[in-house]
């Protein structure tokens, strides 16, 4: 497990810096640039993370759910 200080620099760098002006859609982890996953490593993008179709799917699943939660019961 990682020191909290340690977490906050990686969000500053990507909130901030320069070096990743533009850039979007992409994972990170230790302050670059997350490779895929590959079995037996606990690093890595899951495929079905990078997946645009599964994104949709669960995005509106998210906004139906919200909907449902803020109808008075």
């Amino acid at each position: 497990m990682r020191a909290a200080g340690h977490v906050v620099v990686g969000e500053v760098l990507l909130a901030a810096s320069p070096l990743v002006e533009g850039v979007t859609g992409r994972y990170f982890e230790d302050c670059q640039e997350a490779e895929p996953h590959r079995p037996g490593v606990r690093r890595g993008v899951a495929d079905h993370a990078l997946d645009s179709s599964k994104a949709a799917r669960l995005w509106r699943l998210s906004l139906d759910l919200s909907a449902a939660a803020e109808r008075p019961s």
